[in-house]
């Protein structure tokens, strides 16, 4: 497995001199966890190839902007959540409902199929700029400075738009959702 991720930074490198072959392979062999990732940002699969494909097509001309070889999937994935960004600006507040397998609280907690889907779903109704927060804090694990210097907000603002986003939640879900799902 480490000579498969050192194949990988050297992909990496190579596609920053400029070898788009080499990106290619790069996405193609992450092409699982990318379209993952694309999934979870925008809830559907038609959206998620877009965003998908937008993003390769900006990572042609942007990889020789990528510093460190290790961040890759990193440094792609934000490049699919400023995507995301766009798409959801240009359409305002459509709602999109989809399922997904698990959903992982912060405190470690993992939650059953079912109320994963109940809480994706109620994630999923929430305005744009709540539920990019949510899903970058809970699915991948951003921490508030970092959801702000991606999405160039304040730390306050990113503050603010998680507890209003899970206030929406508690709404959506009902005060007593964890004690009934248990």
């Amino acid at each position: 497995m480490g000579n498969s991720k050192n194949e990988e930074i050297v992909w990496v490198k190579k596609a920053i001199k400029g070898d788009k072959e080499a990106l290619g392979l790069i996405l193609e062999k992450n092409q699982a966890y990318i379209y993952k990732m694309a999934y979870i940002y925008t809830g559907n699969q038609q959206d998620a190839l877009d965003i998908l494909q937008e993003a390769a097509a900006q990572s042609v001309d942007a990889i020789r902007t990528l510093k460190e070889p290790n961040y890759f999937l990193t440094w792609f994935c934000k490049i699919m959540i400023r995507q995301t960004g766009k798409l959801f600006k240009n359409r305002q507040h459509e709602v999109l409902v989809e399922e997904n397998q698990e959903w992982v609280d912060r405190a470690g907690l993992i939650f059953t199929d079912s109320t994963s889907i109940d809480i994706l779903k109620a994630v999923m109704t929430l305005e744009d700029k709540y539920r990019l927060v949510l899903q970058l804090y809970y699915y991948q694990d951003f921490s508030v400075r970092e959801i702000g210097q991606l999405l160039e907000l304040k730390e306050g603002t990113v503050k603010t738009n998680l507890k209003r986003g899970r206030e929406q939640l508690r709404k959506i879900l009902g005060e007593d959702y964890y004690d009934r799902s248990r």
